[in-house]
């Protein structure tokens, strides 16, 4: 049976990032695009199964194309799934969608972003996926081809439309792939000649390995890969792979479009023909021929990087060669923009090992564990990397601890099986856990020795740790300054959001909570200054953890604090600029409906003045607003909205939130309360007494 086709069409990039998430392991074939205006063009090119559509397209409202898709006689049935995630939300408008463009489904994002999945299968009642999670059981992109419709023709410039060509089986002869192949042999042969830094082969150690190795030698240059007559060059930037080349001729982009029908072979062999002509670039051609968008071109342009570096990974020996150098200049330049891989290192060794590793390898790389405790690795920069952004892959390895064995590990866990095994082969390769032969005694755990009494001169904040997630949103250069200027210039309980009398769970908390935010991960694709600044942060955070988590070096701080000078001492409030210019971005955030963002920017904030009740007013706002229908997202809001409260009884903010937080829970009685409260403190809230006699009248 042929897999039902989806194309989705998002203008949001992060949201269209979480899409591709939810729908990996789906068994649809999905293509995506950003525009109303390409998308028209896509469906003509090959008509989709279902639609799913943001209702506010950066070229206009998505209602605009649902009403075509309904005029079409090739696409008036096709099922739509509305993603609402700005002005089109409420029960008013998901009414009119459902009764207007049925079959019809409306969910709010990113709040239900998570019954995608469910709705489509409600649609099209697929197939099971394979259990087995073999590497070989996965088909190859060629032979899924036979279950595709072939693509609408493309009309040519006369409007003639002729017959696609069938799929060649021999590569492609693409002129920039071969300048490419020039290149590679050419540098190749000086690398050989040159004294590597790194030297081996990938039988005894495999790839996943020396990306490993580089990652944490933070290393910058060129690494050689050679296997008979295969030869591919990694370029390197502190660690990161940003670009890969290769002598392999069936990896050039034509060959890729093709396999993901993104393109017919009439319009690759007519770019191909341009390109000869024109001596200019297939994917700018295929933009102006109209068969291509530049979003499917980007797309593209990476994953043809993606697919020469992850070929690697069933390579079972080969040599490996790497030296250090300069930073390279980056691919060559598409439509005005340098292509680079944009995965960590830990994610590429994920998708690496999920496309070609098969049951016999992961079990040589478990074997080290068996009957063993499995722990996270104790090396911060190894520990915190991003290896997933599946939420339930990542809630599998935060439940990691050091105190249950790797059978019990997999038995126990909550994902599928083979997904549980692949993260585990990735984890270990990429030096994320290690094996243990006794388990690790919980963090934070008392024990007499490390007894640390908790001295009352030393300046440190009175709220307490905030947690801030890895997910959090990225902040800018001068915020990035800001924060560094802090860690600086303040004490290392000041700098993690502890207590001295907070124990050692706290202190490990607080630190992944922060750390993980400033991860070198997370800025791999900023400039270098952004780069620099939290790198030094990151390192400060570590710092400050590596003295309070240890007793003995925790009392020989606390005692330097005790004998500086008074005026030496950091003392007052923590610096403002940086928590209220982190606060302003969450309320433009929450302004725009982008609650998941506007959540972890409050957070931050609220860390760095824990106890400013604005801050913890606007996060117990956000956290309702990011997901109303969860109950341990509304307990953790109402808590933040009840402390902003408590900060400042007279704050107009909380007291708004909080009453509008209880009407929307079906408290009427408490919401009523908190308005009347209101009304005190600002009688000429006229708003707030109107929602007052309609919650009366509403009972």
């Amino acid at each position: 049976m042929a897999r039902a086709y989806l194309l989705v069409v998002e203008s949001d990039p992060e949201l269209q990032r979480r899409l591709a998430d939810a729908l990996r392991d789906s068994p649809y074939e999905v293509a995506a695009e950003t525009e109303a205006s390409w998308a028209r063009r896509s469906i003509a090119v090959r008509p989709p199964d279902a639609v799913v559509l943001d209702t506010s397209l950066s070229d206009g409202p998505g209602f605009l194309l649902a009403d075509e898709l309904r005029s079409d006689s090739e696409t008036h049935d096709k099922p739509i799934v509305f993603l609402s995630s700005r002005r089109y939300r409420g029960a008013n408008h998901r009414s009119v969608a459902l009764r207007r463009y049925g079959p019809a489904r409306y969910l709010e994002v990113p709040e239900r972003l998570h019954e995608l999945r469910a709705e489509l299968d409600a649609l099209f009642d697929p197939q099971p996926a394979p259990e087995s999670g073999r590497a070989d059981d996965v088909e190859p992109a060629g032979a899924r081809q036979a279950a595709i419709p072939e693509p609408r023709p493309v009309p040519s410039a006369s409007g003639a439309v002729a017959p696609a060509a069938a799929s060649p089986s021999a590569p492609i002869a693409d002129p920039n792939q071969r300048r490419e192949k020039r290149d590679v042999e050419r540098t190749a042969r000086t690398l050989e000649n040159a004294d590597a830094d790194l030297r081996g082969t990938l039988k005894r150690t495999p790839f996943a390995r020396v990306l490993q190795r580089l990652f944490a030698r933070r290393a910058t240059g060129s690494l050689l890969l050679m296997r008979e007559s295969t030869k591919k060059i990694v370029d390197f930037v502190e660690g990161y792979p940003v670009s890969v080349r290769s002598n392999v001729l069936d990896e050039c982009l034509g060959q890729i479009l093709l396999q993901q029908r993104l393109i017919s072979n009439e319009a690759l062999q007519e770019s191909l023909r341009r390109m000869k002509d024109e001596k200019r670039q297939q994917g700018q051609l295929l933009v102006e021929m109209g068969v291509l968008s530049p979003y499917n071109l980007s797309r593209a342009l990476v994953e043809q990087l993606e697919a020469k570096l992850f070929e690697v990974f069933s390579w079972a020996d080969g040599q490996y060669m790497f030296k250090q150098g300069e930073p390279p200049d980056g691919t060559e330049p598409r439509l005005g923009h340098v292509v680079q891989l944009d995965r960590s290192p830990a994610a590429v060794i994920l998708e690496g090992i999920r496309r070609h590793y098969t049951p016999a390898r992961q079990d040589a790389v478990l074997a080290a564990y068996a009957g063993k405790y499995v722990a996270l690795s104790r090396d911060p920069v190894l520990r915190l990397q991003e290896v997933t952004s599946d939420p339930a892959e990542q809630r599998f390895i935060h439940d990691i601890d050091g105190r249950t064995r790797l059978e019990t590990v997999i038995d126990s866990a909550r994902i599928p099986r083979d997904k549980a095994r692949w993260l585990l082969v990735a984890l270990s390769q990429a030096g994320m856990i290690e094996p243990a032969d006794t388990p690790i005694r919980k963090a934070g755990t008392p024990t007499p020795a490390a007894a640390v009494a908790a001295p009352a001169p030393v300046d440190a904040p009175s709220g307490g740790p905030a947690s801030v997630p890895g997910s959090a949103a990225l902040l800018s250069t001068n915020q990035l300054a800001l924060v560094a200027q802090t860690v600086r210039s303040q004490n290392h309980y000041w700098a993690l959001g502890v207590k001295p009398e907070d124990p050692r769970e706290v202190i490990d908390q607080a630190y992944e909570a922060l750390a993980r935010g400033f991860h070198p991960d997370r800025y791999r694709q900023r400039p270098d200054e952004d780069r620099r600044l939290a790198q030094e942060i990151f390192d400060r955070l570590t710092e400050a953890h590596r003295v309070l988590s240890d007793p003995t070096r925790r009392r020989a701080y606390v005692t330097k604090l005790e004998k500086q000078r008074p005026s030496d001492l950091p003392s007052g409030p923590m610096p403002s600029g940086a928590a209220k210019e982190i606060y302003d971005t969450g309320l433009q955030h929450l302004r725009a409906n982008r609650h998941r963002e506007a959540v972890e920017a409050f957070r931050q904030a609220a860390r760095m003045l824990p106890d400013q009740a604005d801050f913890r007013a606007a996060l117990g706002w956000a956290l309702f607003r990011e997901a109303p229908a969860d109950a341990r997202a509304g307990r953790a809001a109402r808590a933040e909205l009840l402390r902003a409260i408590q900060l400042d009884p007279k704050n107009n903010r909380a007291r708004y939130y909080l009453g509008h937080f209880y009407a929307q829970t079906g408290q009427a009685d408490m919401a009523i309360t908190e308005f009347e409260k209101l009304l005190e403190l600002d009688p000429g809230a006229g708003d707030v007494a109107d929602e007052i006699r309609r919650l009366r009248e509403a009972r």
